[in-house]
């Protein structure tokens, strides 16, 4: 006679080896009860996924957890809140965890692996799960919530870790955790405060002065127990546990498959396959649970109003009915579908995180370590019942072969500008709502060269990125300089700047680029207007060390609101101030005269200034006028009004571009990722290669030449006027 199915998540024996069980879930018990802790459980595939998509049968509150867990995260915590207050605190900082805005984070990602990964490279041994698995997820998130270096990170390790402390086979926390978990929220509450006091460019900082509908998220006094100390709180576990989980299952199971991991050397683009194998096999997260709201009715049994039913995605990934051979691992399975990140209204917010730190963990350490295996007995992490993740892996390694020490270069689109980790130096206001702010490396180094004309994107709170032109000395590679115009109707980025950038402040720039680049000439006119002068000052200076005759007319609405009159006053007679309430508006006839083949004519300031400068510039030779727009110019309706495809010549894909979505959202839906920033067409980031076809051009970067080359375009804005595009994707 069989024995009945006994599904115990609270059993070590279980926790060491589920798939037995689950396997006899699957087949003979797909709604389970539990007797002894009094809960149902559904395990197939179809089951899981409908009800996790279904939040109105089955809620979150009180909690996600079978065990008291639950009492730890309090209100804010995200995972058991339900709607409306779900997608309120979850809209505080989703813009953060968006896929482009994480992807921006990958160079810093890179340094911290790489730096991880050569303190062990030449050991020949090395207990992963303690050298990279954990710490990797720990620096990573600690930087990108803002929290303290040094002795606050190492004490903040051991209360997360304290915290989960449990004893088998009971579902109560123990006194450690319970400790752990106070002290936790206490020095959060006591960080939050002290942000409030002193802000920087930070999560920590969105955070406590973030609203909602008009009321503070943080109140007057935070405390241990409010809502924006369970918002961070929340996010610092689950940014940690379920990457250094996903990461120990890929370095396990890639230890005993030498051939698979010679295949994700050979060809780095399937390490993203592999990520995904990884979080269906072992799921960081096994389990997830939800209150049924109303009776409800599975496989011919009833689950009552007001019962906890427990989501088993560990078993659900293990579906034979959804995958081919599911108990096997196998790290180049295509086209993964999974319930590893969950489903729905309660996905896992920080899952572009958690996949990006482990393709770059597996980029950089299977080509520096060579091929890896087992020297010892993997030790699980003793955690809640809900999580599967190693404590100890050993591994041993040679070292490749050729002695490679650096990771191959897997292309995912066009060449990105790596992120620089900078600090704000000094602020100064320069007039009337315009702040200059310097900028410098954070530990001193050079930053990259640059020359006049380029912009750098600073990466600012809640997913803001905007550029700014350059207006200092190229010379200088020890500083940046911009200036920032206060737009009362903006978008947010320039109040970003003016209320919160102070010294001291970190932020995260990319760049330089230029696509406003001085062209050698015996002759310039410069013509600036308002905030337009920034990166005309270092144009005039190069004009004026390369000897050639130039004239700068700089307009504004008043004198006290234009920017740096005290340095262009030394350039004498060659600059003309234009305040309009003093003298009108400029007199472009006159300033540009007529059309010289030796001139060039540069420009930059606000719309009507740049069409008027246009307009006044249409009879001159082409390539004399260089402009820059700080918002996007007006284009028609497109060319083609139907859909068209795009070819990616990398890979022989084609996609289809539908009439309403722009080019870089379907290449995102494909997993192309092309670095995108103004979303307008004014920035020039997402810049791509153009092999065959003609783009429907509807940029303001490129000027009428270099859009006739069709060699490019930009992918935010700009379609197509042929049928079929192929780009250098």
């Amino acid at each position: 006679m069989t024995s009945p199915v006994v599904y115990d998540p609270f059993s070590v024996a279980f926790q060491e080896d589920p798939f037995p069980v689950y396997r006899r879930m699957l087949e003979e018990s797909p709604l389970y009860y539990s007797q002894k802790w009094g809960f149902w459980a559904l395990s197939r595939y179809d089951d899981v996924r409908g009800a996790l998509l279904d939040p109105e049968t089955f809620k979150n509150h009180p909690g996600i957890d079978l065990d008291a867990t639950n009492d730890q995260g309090g209100e804010g915590n995200i995972p058991i809140l339900d709607n409306p207050r779900h997608d309120q605190i979850r809209g505080v900082v989703q813009r953060h965890f968006m896929p482009r805005n994480i992807a921006r984070l990958e160079a810093d990602v890179r340094a911290i692996t790489v730096r991880m990964v050569e303190g062990f490279a030449r050991d020949g041994e090395v207990d992963i799960a303690q050298a990279l698995s954990w710490p990797l997820p720990y620096e990573v998130f600690f930087d990108f919530l803002g929290l303290p270096e040094g002795d606050d990170r190492t004490q903040l390790v051991e209360w997360s870790h304290g915290l989960k402390d449990r004893v088998p086979d009971d579902d109560a926390l123990t006194p450690l955790a319970e400790t752990s978990t106070r002290r936790s929220r206490e020095y959060l509450a006591d960080l939050l405060v002290e942000r409030r006091r002193r802000p920087r460019s930070d999560l920590l900082t969105h955070v406590v002065q973030s609203e909602i509908d008009g009321v503070p998220l943080a109140d007057d006094e935070i405390v241990a127990a409010s809502e924006a100390v369970g918002l961070v709180f929340g996010l610092y576990l689950a940014g940690i546990e379920t990457t250094a989980g996903l990461l120990s299952t890929l370095f396990h199971e890639l230890a005993t498959r030498p051939d698979q991991q010679k295949a994700l050397r050979e060809d780095p683009r399937l390490i993203r396959n592999a990520v995904e194998e990884g979080l269906r096999f072992r799921t960081p997260l096994q389990v997830t649970v939800r209150t049924a709201t109303r009776d409800v009715e599975y496989h011919g049994q009833r689950i009552p109003e007001g019962d906890r039913v427990a989501m088993v995605i560990g078993a659900a990934n293990h579906d034979p009915r959804r995958y081919s051979d599911p108990g096997e691992f196998d790290a180049l399975r295509p086209d993964i579908r999974h319930l590893g990140f969950g489903e729905g209204l309660h996905g896992c917010l920080g899952n572009p995180l958690a996949r990006l730190e482990a393709r770059v963990a597996l980029e950089e350490v299977l080509p520096r370590l060579g091929e890896l295996r087992l020297s010892g007995t993997p030790v699980r992490y003793p955690s809640t019942p809900n999580m599967a993740v190693l404590k100890h892996l050993p591994l041993a390694f040679d070292g490749p072969a050729d002695d490679v020490r650096t990771a191959p270069t897997v292309e995912t689109g066009p060449a990105t500008h790596d992120v620089l980790p900078l600090v704000v130096e000094e602020r100064v206001e320069v007039s009337d709502g315009v702040v200059a702010l310097t900028l410098t490396s954070r530990d001193g180094s050079d930053l990259p060269p640059w020359e006049p004309g380029a912009h750098v994107d600073l990466v600012l709170d809640d997913g803001l990125v905007r550029q700014y032109s350059l207006s200092g000395d190229p010379a200088d590679r020890s500083a940046y300089r911009v200036g920032v115009l206060r737009e009362p109707d903006g978008r947010g980025g320039s109040a970003f700047v003016h209320d919160r950038l102070r010294p001291g402040s970190r932020l995260d720039v990319r760049g330089p680029r230029n696509h406003f680049a001085l062209e050698p000439s015996p002759r310039y006119v410069f013509v600036a207007g308002g905030i337009g002068i920034t990166p005309i000052l270092p144009m005039v200076a190069a004009a004026e060390a390369a000897g050639a005759d130039w004239r700068l007319v700089y307009g504004g609405r008043h004198r006290a609101s234009m920017a740096h009159l005290d340095e262009l006053a030394a350039h004498g007679d060659r600059v003309t101030v234009w305040p309009q309430d003093e003298r009108g508006h400029i007199d472009l006839p006159g300033v540009l005269g007529t059309p010289r083949a030796d001139t060039l004519v540069y420009t930059c300031g606000p719309t009507p200034l740049l069409d008027a400068v246009e307009a006044q510039c249409a009879d001159w030779p082409a390539g004399a006028l260089h402009l820059e727009r700080f918002a996007a110019k007006e284009v028609g309706a497109p060319t083609l009004d139907v859909p068209f495809e795009v070819e990616l010549a990398r890979s022989g894909r084609v996609l289809t571009v539908p009439v309403d979505r722009a080019v870089v959202d379907v290449l995102d839906d494909a997993g192309v990722v092309v670095l995108t920033s103004c979303g307008e067409g004014t920035c020039g980031t997402c810049e791509t290669p153009v092999l065959e076809g003609v783009p429907d051009h509807r940029d303001s970067v490129l000027d009428p030449q270099e859009q006739a080359r069709n060699d490019c375009m930009m992918v935010c804005v700009s379609r197509s006027c042929s049928e079929r595009l192929v780009l250098d994707l």
